[in-house]
């Protein structure tokens, strides 16, 4: 579990798949701003660090240690993108039961 905020950072954007430059282009800041939050030199403003949450659609409690969930937040997606959503997630549950099933 990552537990400082540039963990957290780089954790996300690497899960996410996005690089450090399309990050930066997203929040409007440079590459070397994104790359000194990961490694831990300096840290992103109230603005920033809610633009994070809304791109890895997590919290800021969660970016900030607060919170251990990195919940994902759907809001702002239309009720069919939320139905989609819901399903895959349900997808997912039902591959991992089986898979947990298999290995007892």
């Amino acid at each position: 579990m990552k537990n400082d905020l540039n963990e957290r950072i780089h954790d996300l954007r690497e899960r996410t798949g996005i690089t450090q430059t399309d990050l930066a282009m997203r929040i409007g800041v440079t590459r070397s701003c994104v790359n000194a939050w990961e490694m831990g030199v300096s840290k992103p403003g109230l603005d920033n660090l809610k633009t994070l949450a809304r791109i890895f659609h997590t919290t800021t409690d969660y970016l900030l240690g607060y919170d251990d969930h990195d919940t994902i937040s759907i809001e702002g997606y239309t009720i069919e993108e939320k139905e989609l959503i819901m399903r895959l997630i349900h997808y997912i549950e039902g591959q991992h039961e089986i898979s947990e099933k298999s290995k007892k």
